[in-house]
């Protein structure tokens, strides 16, 4: 059996000294944020090679063309930041996933 991590989302990514650090976290069960909100909870760290991530990198782009050819998720297009302020929605509301 293999061993398998959760995690609710990356909390930080840094890269010194030849290696990329990726910072995951979940979500606290009884700690909260100044909003009230779940606070996040740095939880596992995976520290790779620069070659290294460079191939997860092309991974995971690999999987966001599949979820969005199925309809998962859309791929936001860049807004200016003078529209980006006032055209931005208040919520997730017209999204499918609340992460994109």
């Amino acid at each position: 059996m293999t061993e398998e991590l959760f995690a609710d989302g990356i909390l930080g990514i840094g890269y010194g000294k030849g290696a990329v650090r990726i910072d995951f976290f979940a979500l606290s069960a009884d700690a909260v944020d100044a909003k009230g909100q779940p606070a996040k909870e740095r939880r596992q760290r995976i520290v790779m090679t620069t070659d290294g991530f460079v191939e997860a990198f092309t991974m995971l782009a690999g999987v966001m063309d599949k979820l969005q050819a199925q309809g998962v998720v859309r791929r936001q297009t860049a807004a200016s930041p003078a529209t980006a302020a006032t055209d931005a929605p208040k919520d997730n509301a017209g999204s499918p996933s609340p992460n994109f």
